[in-house]
């Protein structure tokens, strides 16, 4: 007892005196600091009396048990109080509590320690249930006992009140939570009571929704996994019907939070709206409220409600900020949770959405997030659907006549237009590209393919009919290009851009039929019409077919009906429809029919591979085929020529070389394509050049250059005697690529000029003479040393590889070159190198000088006396 009393006395003491004084000089001056040290003191000092006035006096299953809370919790002493010293110890301490609640240091240390023991104090003084007065077994109630604490409840229930309405809502719900949560033992029946209905008055006031959503989200180090739990949890408390009104109160009360919350910009929050919303949906199906919130989400690019926001001509529908707020709902609803959002609700905002992805060109974050919200949409549509929404979108009068749609730096505007705005479908279908780029659907990439060979062939039977129809007009009234042949344009690049990508080539490997009827009806219908780009792209698509997949007994029963028709086009005029013919009709009479895979057929489907390794080695294997002349690669060698130059678009520098040496290696076998290809990305270099922004960019893209270059020298070395025929392309590359603007460009130029020369013998004709041009030009304008130093070596190898024939083909330029090679070689100030390669030069030639001239006898008879008669014998 006595150590009871010590222990009540040296509380009362800390309490009534050492704290309550420290509060008190704090109200009176505000500018008083508290050092670091005697905070940690003050937080001390409470959770010792936390200890020993809370936890000792409240209800088993009421508050956090301070074994669970703290480890060194086993040493502070047991308690043996009664009943009424367990009260007047509870009040002490909550008394205690509410005075320190009105200093902002105490507050700030209860609020954010000892807040649950704070409310589980409060309830249970508030709410615990009274006995009648009486005698019991070991405690009398009393009247007047009875009577204060009656009054003391009323007391501690304006406190209570006091601290819900003052106190931050996320972390008083998390606190309550908590209280909630205790297992051993579980809370009383009044405290889970009082809780459940302090958390329903909690979520009912306005911002109730968000504190709990924080509660959940905000307090925790956010796990994809643990996050959905939590979202789920919160879910089912919002579904749920809280408080005493209407069901239908209730849903408007809750819908009107939510709308709230959607516009604050938050990741975590939109998601959990948008979650919420489902999840009403589902439960509430016919509620006008949870209606009206949907149908404000799914409207936000509506084009109808758009056009109705506003008449007056200029008039910002939509800001910037607006805008991309709006976006970031609608993909928080299809990206960031669970469960599906309703399609159907999101269609009518497919023409807009559509729009602004081809605008938005600045903000890629914007432009990726609409990208994913078009793409989400698409992939729910069946084939029909795909095909109605491609020619009405892709190929209709798509046209906004009171809205438009601008980009700025700050982002894309909706705004209200008078006029009728007017959109190219070619960037439309591109943007389409772009979608099914990005698709990872096997369903979607099927049913865009298959919608987009219907409308192919509903086009050409449009444009079939118009071209009958124009031979019966007069000549004034006929239109060279009308709209039809705009979308057959559209339609045809759109298919020929998707036949190279690999994910279609997969679809088509796994399922051939679908492309079938594409292909017999522009092959049967060809009535040796060389210029029908869709009879190519058919062909092409064929090809591919035979190649990579394994032919079923419906499917070589209809190749079969076409061989006829292949045979006729084979001999059309057509170089290249009449390869690919020739490609199918081989691959169709192939005795194996792909009974086996071979080393070939493995190659070409590594190419095709989504991975970029994958597709490099077998680029490197079809090289190695190509250079062991395998029969197999070889009979297909135009079929890989496309292979290769389709790689050619590949940014990847391994990919991208490959590539160019496996054109190299088929240059001894198509010879002139090989040339133009290699030529011309000597010329222009990768895809990617046009956006370098570094100097290590322009020095790698230079660097692929200069290897093209070398790759060039190397077919014209393989070609040997053959290389002559084709002189004029490769002596045209080079004089163009020794005036690039790269000084290293400029300089491989000059140095693979001398090696084409010499594989040529120097029989260059006339060109001879813009060669010495070329060179005059570098060797007096050029800054760049290096280029310089080539330019006299190219002389001396010229000099070197004419031999006695110098003087018969440079004629009256051998003096000027005779004459820049001494300057250059007695000028001290010049370059070394160049210095060198001039005397090189200059010995060379005098050399040929020596050889050129007859053979002579230098000799002078003299005489001393006599003269002799004869002097010739």
């Amino acid at each position: 007892m006595e150590k009871i009393n010590k222990i009540f006395d040296r509380i009362h003491k800390l309490t009534h005196e050492e704290i309550d004084e420290l509060s008190s000089e704090i109200q009176k001056d505000e500018t008083i600091l508290i050092s670091v040290k005697n905070q940690k003191l003050l937080r001390s000092c409470f959770q010792l009396i936390t200890s020993l006035g809370f936890s000792s006096c409240l209800i088993p299953g009421l508050g956090l048990s301070l074994t669970k809370r703290c480890s060194s919790a086993v040493m502070l002493p047991s308690l043996s109080l009664t009943d009424e010293q367990k009260y007047k110890l509870l009040v002490d301490c909550a008394d205690f509590f509410e005075r320190c609640y009105k200093v902002p240091v105490l507050k700030n240390i209860i609020v954010t320690f000892h807040l649950s023991d704070y409310l589980a104090a409060l309830i249970q003084l508030s709410f615990a249930p009274l006995k009648k007065p009486g005698t019991y077994r070991n405690f009398t109630m009393t009247q007047d006992m009875y009577d204060q604490l009656n009054k003391d409840r009323q007391r501690y229930v304006r406190i209570y009140e006091h601290l819900i309405a003052n106190c931050f809502q996320p972390i008083l719900m998390k606190e309550l939570l908590v209280l909630q949560s205790v297992n051993d033992p579980p809370p009383p029946v009044f405290v889970r009571r009082v809780i459940a209905k302090e958390m329903s008055r909690r979520l009912l006031v306005p911002g109730g929704l968000l504190s709990l959503i924080r509660c959940f989200i905000e307090n925790y180090n956010i796990d994809t996994a643990f996050q959905w739990k939590k979202i789920d949890m919160i879910c089912k408390i919002v579904i749920a019907k809280h408080g005493n009104d209407t069901e239908e109160n209730y849903l408007g009360n809750i819908c009107s939070q939510l709308f709230k919350i959607l516009a604050l910009n938050d990741t975590h929050y939109l998601a959990t709206a948008v979650a919420c919303i489902l999840r009403l949906l589902e439960r509430y199906p016919q509620s006008n409220s949870v209606k009206a919130l949907t149908t404000e989400i799914s409207q936000a690019f509506d084009y109808d409600y758009l056009a109705s926001q506003s008449d007056l001509p200029g008039t910002i529908i939509l800001s910037p900020q607006e805008l991309e707020h709006k976006v970031n709902i609608l993909h928080a609803c299809l990206y960031s949770t669970k469960l599906d959002w309703p399609t159907n609700l999101m269609m009518p905002n497919l023409q807009v959405l559509l729009l602004l992805g081809i605008k938005c060109i600045n903000k890629e974050e914007l432009s990726t997030k609409i990208k994913g919200i078009v793409l989400k949409c698409l992939e729910q549509l069946n084939k029909s659907d795909m095909h109605a929404i491609i020619k009405k979108y892709l190929f209709g009068n798509f046209k906004l006549s009171q809205i438009a749609i601008e980009e700025f730096e700050s982002g894309l505007t909706i705004k209200c237009m008078q006029f009728r705005e007017n959109y190219a479908k070619s960037d439309i279908a591109m943007y389409f590209l772009t979608l099914f780029k990005a698709s990872t659907n096997s369903v979607f990439v099927q049913n865009v393919f298959e919608a987009c060979s219907m409308i192919l062939i509903e086009l050409s039977s449009i444009r079939r009919q118009k071209r009958n129809e124009i031979l019966y007009n007069h000549e004034d009234d006929i239109v060279l290009f009308n709209d039809t042949d705009e979308n057959y344009a559209n339609i045809l690049q759109l298919l020929s851009e998707m036949s190279t990508t690999p994910k279609l080539v997969s679809t088509l490997r796994a399922n051939p039929i679908i492309v079938l009827p594409f292909i017999e009806h522009f092959i049967s219908n060809t009535k040796n019409n060389s210029n029908d780009e869709c009879v190519t792209i058919a062909l092409v698509v064929l090809n591919t077919i035979l190649s990579n997949t394994i032919r079923d007994k419906d499917l070589e029963h209809r190749l079969q009906n076409l061989i006829p028709v292949l045979k006729g086009i084979s001999q059309n005029e057509s170089d290249l429809m009449n390869l690919l013919c020739n490609e199918a009709l081989s691959l169709i009479s192939s005795e194996e029919k792909h009974t086996k895979e071979t080393s070939c057929s493995k190659a070409i489907a590594h190419v095709f591979d989504n991975l970029l390794p994958v597709r490099a080695h077998g680029i490197i294997e079809l090289t190695k085929l190509i250079d062991a002349k395998d029969p197999e690669t070889i009979s297909k060698k135009h079929y890989i020529f496309c292979l290769f130059q389709e790689q050619l678009k590949e940014q990847d520098s391994y990919i991208y070389l490959s590539a160019v040496s496996g054109m190299a290696s088929l240059g001894t076998h198509c010879t002139e394509d090989v040339l133009q290809i290699l030529c011309k990305e000597f010329l222009q270099g990768p895809t990617e050049q046009d956006s370098i922004v570094t100097n290590e960019d322009q020095n790698r893209a230079a660097e692929l250059r200069m290897k093209v270059g070398d790759i060039i020298v190397k077919v014209t070395k393989r070609l040997g005697e053959m290389a002559i025929l084709h002189k004029t392309l490769l002596l045209n590359t080079i004089l163009t690529g020794c005036r690039d603007k790269d000084p290293l460009i400029r300089m491989s130029a000059l140095s693979n000029l001398a090696e084409i020369a010499l594989v040529l013998h120097y029989r260059i004709g006339s060109i001879i003479y813009e060669v010495l041009l070329c060179i005059w030009s570098v060797i007096e304008s050029d800054k760049a040393i290096e280029c310089r130093r080539a330019a006299v070596m190219v002389i001396s190898s010229l000099l070197k590889g004419l031999g006695k024939e110098t003087l018969m083909q440079l004629k009256d330029n051998l003096l000027p070159i005779y004459r820049t090679l001494k300057k250059l070689y007695r000028d001290e100030n010049e370059d070394s190198v160049v210095r060198l390669h001039s005397q090189i030069a200059l010995d060379e030639l005098n050399n040929i000088v020596r050889e050129s001239l007859p053979d002579l006898k230098m000799e002078k008879h003299i005489f001393v006396l006599d003269k002799p008669e004869d002097v010739f014998k």
